[in-house]
């Protein structure tokens, strides 16, 4: 005779009862707590296949560290090993490894026991070195205060009037010019008092200061910076001939004016001879004389950058962003730290080992004032762990 499903549901119902009865000594089933300790189990179970079977995928894709001819490797410690020819050696860091193989090479994993069976050479390396990770590209300016900004857009200021222990000094741009010590009274501008250091960093053009003396020419154009008007018009005789002036040359002609303007027909003035009169004062009609609160010069001239030293006691040598700023002077290519720290590198390619693909063109006179932490370059990196000390001196 044939067993049926409701015999067999019936003699499973009977061995769960009898295994309740004599686990927890209660036949009765109003509660079954093994099947919940069976589920947890195979939920276990499972889990723990799943834990191992995602160990042995890690294994698979994530093999132990192979050096494998590896150019810069790191132990599980830490500490980094370049190859060259005669085996592994120390090196303090990964812009030093870069200088010393003259190509930007990535760390690879190693180990110890790995390392220990390679040949091993002399410690190397420079110790002082900037972080490798590049700042963003900046606007350059240097401040009366001795402070090297390096931040976003900065405004211009195309004229103004500075003094400094060397004399009265008109600013256009990125020039300068001497003119008289009354010239901010005569224009109406307060000038701005400077050191001499940052006078400097202007281009000098020739001193717009009105001759004495003949000139060469008839009376009553004899006499140099004597002023004549005709019209609206205004001239000045000067060795050799007359010349025009106009906007702030004309203010400065006569406020250095020798006598009161002489009236002359035009036609006379115009036919006399020709010369040209403070040529690097602006001719313009209209002209916008600033004094900057606290006096900053950039690529182009007198700028007002958008960080900068509250006034001219902040003693800080470098505002700037975060990383490495890479910069491309007449000397060649530079490396300043978030710190302020000036780095000289030797050659373009060291500047490419290094790992920089791009730089801001700044001159040297905007970075100058800068603390000089050494150079960079792979014979400096090859020739053993070189101090931060002896990188300053």
């Amino acid at each position: 005779m044939r067993t049926t499903g409701l015999q067999v549901s019936g003699y499973n119902f009977l061995l769960r009862r009898l295994e309740l009865a004599l686990v927890i000594g209660d036949p009765r089933m109003a509660h079954d707590p093994l099947r919940s300790q069976r589920r947890a189990l195979i939920v276990g179970v499972l889990v723990a296949l799943l834990i191992c079977g995602g160990a042995v995928m890690m294994a698979l894709l994530r093999p132990a560290p192979s050096l494998d001819g590896a150019e810069l490797a790191q132990d599980e410690k830490g500490t980094l090993h370049v190859r060259l020819e005669d085996g592994y050696h120390p090196v303090t860091n990964v812009a030093s490894a870069r200088l010393i193989l003259g190509q930007p090479v990535e760390v690879k994993k190693a180990t110890s026991d790995q390392l220990a069976k390679m040949p091993l050479g002399v410690p190397m390396g420079i110790s002082d070195v900037p972080r490798l990770a590049p700042a963003p590209s900046q606007q350059w300016a240097v401040c009366d205060s001795g402070t090297v900004i390096a931040g976003p857009q900065a405004r211009r200021i195309d004229n103004a009037v500075l003094t400094s222990p060397s004399g009265t000094w008109l600013i256009h741009r990125d020039s300068r010019t001497l003119v008289p010590p009354g010239t901010g009274r005569a224009l109406g501008v307060q000038p701005r008092e400077v050191s001499e250091e940052f006078i400097e960093q202007f281009q000098r053009r020739a001193d717009s200061i009105l001759p004495t003396g003949p000139t060469g020419l008839p009376a009553p154009y004899d006499v140099s910076g004597r002023v004549f008007t005709a019209g609206e018009r205004m001239f000045v005789a000067v060795p050799g001939g007359v010349g025009e002036v106009r906007g702030a040359q004309r203010v400065l002609a006569e406020w250095n004016a020798p006598d009161v303007a002489l009236e002359q027909a035009l036609s006379v003035l115009l036919a006399l001879p020709s010369a040209e009169v403070l040529p690097h004062v602006p001719a313009a009609a209209e002209v916008k004389w600033q004094t900057p609160a606290v006096p900053c010069v950039g690529r182009e001239g007198l700028v007002v950058p958008a960080q900068r030293p509250q006034d001219s006691r902040d003693q800080r040598t470098y505002l700037g962003p975060r990383g490495t700023a890479a910069v491309l002077t007449e000397r060649g290519y530079v490396l300043v730290s978030e710190h302020g720290l000036r780095y000289t590198v030797g050659s373009a390619k060291d500047f490419a080992a290094l790992g920089f693909t791009s730089y801001d063109e700044v001159p040297w006179r905007i970075l100058a004032p800068l603390p000089d932490a050494g150079a960079l370059n792979g014979s400096r990196a090859r020739a053993g762990v070189v101090p931060a000390q002896s990188q300053q001196q």
